[in-house]
């Protein structure tokens, strides 16, 4: 309160001097320099005795007295020019933190700091270079930080900080937006990391990446001219590589307070450091750099893959490879993207093989879930609508990614659980090699189904015949990719993912029930005819085929307790075909209604003695109960809609197969129950 009262008693002595004309101008601004020099000396003689904290506010005071009689001076008074009044301020600033050295007071170097800063502000040069003021502010604020740096002064270095970048838009607001403005900024962030490498005070670190990275791309973006573009990219990769070069050692991510894992700011300017100048060679790229739009990515992976690689640095390895990702996708596009990074998947797949690259292993399997939805998602929507199934581009890239999931899930080396490698990498990692065979599954399902259907669009000339052809093939391809399934994944899978592979196996049978029953049905044309069309090509495969697969069923090893009613399923999705695609065909092969009404109970009665005999057969209680279950639902319809719709002869003929198939039935459970 003293010193801001003596403060406030300069400045109000010079104001009520100015007005009332007392004494000359030049003896009131020398008088208030004259006062604050001996108020400092007078605070640096009691810091000297030991009274550290008063002496040192009141050396800030006497700084503060002559910075007022300084600015007094070149601003109103204009004894000097506006240019030399700051730089004799920054001389105050200078001999204050000079002071605050002396006395390791950091308190005192805040206030020299703010006072340096704010000098520009106090005396504004109208039309003075811009890029004087920020030559002013780049010295003031890189001493300060080295300063900070070399004391170990937590709020010094914030405040330079803060103040390095933020006050430059408040003076002079569009002038920065030049190549000595990125120049600053790059040089700021610079100085910034280099301070705050050793101290590890996470708003420091974080400014120092957010805050220039965030002026260089405001900057650079929009209608630049080329020579800024490059200055910001130059000023981006210089940033880049010293994030780069204070990463290099896995003791870089140690957390400061000494805690267990890694520490989240040193990891959050790890990953942003080489992402920011990748990001704004896309946002802002230079002419010359047009048609290399993934060099920047692609220079950058190289140096740490460089670095990292003969060392086996697994987090240098790692944004390595997702670096070559990024200059993937900047290259091209589409189609080719999916391509690229399928390819990366397995060189990096290959590289664990061969030279224990574990880290580019793991990013890797990443880049192939990546490649996938590539593929599947931004590639399909942008395939043009004439090119030719299974030859055109689009088929050829998924050509290229089932080859490279294949092969990298074939090259995938597992290790023991334990290994270091699953203690840093993540559940979805620990079983990669799965994760690899699961998209070769998928991109082999969907890129031939979605083949199929447009090979068949092309052949069939009716939109409406093409449409039920395309769903009749899918159901068939996806029938077949199941009983394969079942034959190959017990002997070929990874134990880890052999259940799920079977439960796909069990899947796609009812997916292909829905898709036969619930939408092709509604898509078939009326000429395609009974038992013989196209539809009926598919309800035979969704007959025999999930059949199949409940035949090969794999009976060992043992299986989760969701798949040990698969088998089960899988003959029930067959038995439900028999009697619904029966039934559909029935009713659409007989020309009248009461021939179809006849021809569906009559196969209903025989479906039922089939089933219960085939459970008797089997020994098997669920066939005989399917069975009845049928013959009951036979005996509903005919005691209630045959009986009120057939005619007389129709119906005596509905009533006699209920009852021969009800007696046989019968007959069959009794002579058992009697033996």
């Amino acid at each position: 309160m003293g010193v801001l009262a003596l403060l406030a008693t300069g400045g109000f002595f010079l104001n009520y001097a100015f007005e009332h004309g007392w004494i000359p101008v030049w003896l009131r601004a020398t008088g208030a320099a004259v006062a604050g020099v001996l108020v400092a000396s007078a605070g640096d003689r009691l810091a000297l005795r030991g009274l550290r904290r008063y002496g040192a506010a009141l050396i800030g005071a006497g700084g503060g007295l002559v910075y007022l009689g300084i600015w007094a001076a070149a601003g109103p008074y204009e004894l000097v020019g506006r240019e030399v009044g700051i730089g004799l301020l920054a001389l105050v600033a200078a001999g204050v933190a000079g002071g605050a050295v002396r006395h390791r007071a950091e308190g005192l170097g805040v206030w020299a700091l703010v006072g340096a800063y704010l000098a520009p502000a106090f005396l504004p040069a109208e039309g003075a270079p811009v890029e004087k003021l920020l030559g002013y502010l780049g010295v003031v604020g890189v001493s300060s930080m080295a300063l900070a740096h070399r004391l170990g002064w937590r709020t010094t270095l914030d405040t330079a900080v803060l103040g390095f970048f933020l006050l430059p838009p408040l003076f002079v607001q569009d002038g920065v937006e030049s190549v000595a403005g990125v120049a600053y900024f790059a040089t700021g962030g610079a100085s910034a990391l280099l301070a705050s490498a050793d101290r590890r005070w996470p708003e420091a670190r974080l400014g120092a990446l957010l805050l220039p990275w965030l002026a260089i791309l405001v900057i650079a973006s929009g209608d630049r001219s080329d020579t800024l573009r490059w200055t910001a990219l130059v000023g981006g990769l210089a940033l880049a590589t010293l994030v780069w070069w204070q990463h290099r050692r896995p003791g870089a991510f140690a957390r400061h307070d000494g805690g267990a894992g890694l520490d989240p700011v040193e990891t959050a300017l790890f990953v942003g450091g080489p992402l920011a100048p990748v990001y704004l060679a896309a946002r802002a790229r230079p002419d010359a750099l047009g048609p290399w739009g993934g060099l920047v990515a692609l220079a950058l992976a190289g140096l740490y893959l460089a670095s990292g690689w003969g060392r086996r640095t697994r987090h240098l390895v790692g944004m390595g490879t997702a670096l070559l990702a990024l200059a993937v996708s900047g290259q091209w596009d589409g189609t080719a993207v999916a391509v690229g990074w399928g390819a990366l998947t397995l060189a990096a797949t290959a590289a664990d093989r061969l030279t224990d690259q574990q880290a580019a292993r793991d990013v890797g399997v990443a880049v192939g879930v990546a490649a996938f939805l590539q593929l599947f998602g931004a590639a399909l929507t942008d395939r043009p609508r004439g090119e030719p199934a299974f030859t055109g581009a689009w088929a050829l890239g998924w050509y290229a990614l089932l080859v490279t999931m294949a092969g990298a899930a074939a090259l995938w080396r597992p290790r023991p659980r334990g290994s270091g490698d699953h203690r840093v990498s993540g559940e979805l990692l620990k079983e990669g090699g799965s994760v690899l065979v699961l998209a070769a599954v998928a991109t082999l399902l969907l890129g031939g189904s979605l083949e199929l259907q447009r090979l068949l669009h092309e052949a069939v000339p009716s939109p409406g015949e093409a449409a039920l052809a395309g769903q009749v093939a899918m159901v068939a391809y996806w029938l077949v990719a199941a009983v394969a399934l079942v034959l190959l994944a017990p002997r070929r899978a990874p134990p880890g993912l052999r259940a799920v592979l079977l439960a796909a196996a069990a899947g796609l049978p009812l997916l292909g029930f829905f898709v036969l029953f619930a939408v092709a049905t509604g898509a078939r044309p009326a000429a395609d005819p009974a038992f013989r069309g196209v539809w009926s090509l598919g309800w035979y495969a969704q007959c025999v085929l999930p059949a199949l697969a409940a035949q090969w069923w794999p009976a060992a090893p043992p299986l989760p307790s969701p798949l040990k009613a698969a088998r089960s399923v899988l003959w029930g999705a067959a038995g439900a075909a028999v009697l619904v695609g029966g039934t559909i065909e029935l009713y659409r092969f007989f020309p009248t209604q009461l021939a179809r009404d006849l021809a569906i109970s009559t196969f209903w009665l025989l479906s039922a003695a089939i089933l219960v005999r085939v459970g008797f057969w089997l020994g098997r209680r669920a066939v005989r109960a399917a069975g009845l279950s049928v013959a009951g639902l036979a005996a509903l319809k005919v005691a209630f809609y045959d009986l009120a719709e057939l005619e007389a002869l129709y119906r005596v003929g509905s009533f006699f197969g209920l009852a021969l198939i009800s007696l046989a039935v019968a007959y069959a459970y009794n002579r058992r129950a009697s033996r």
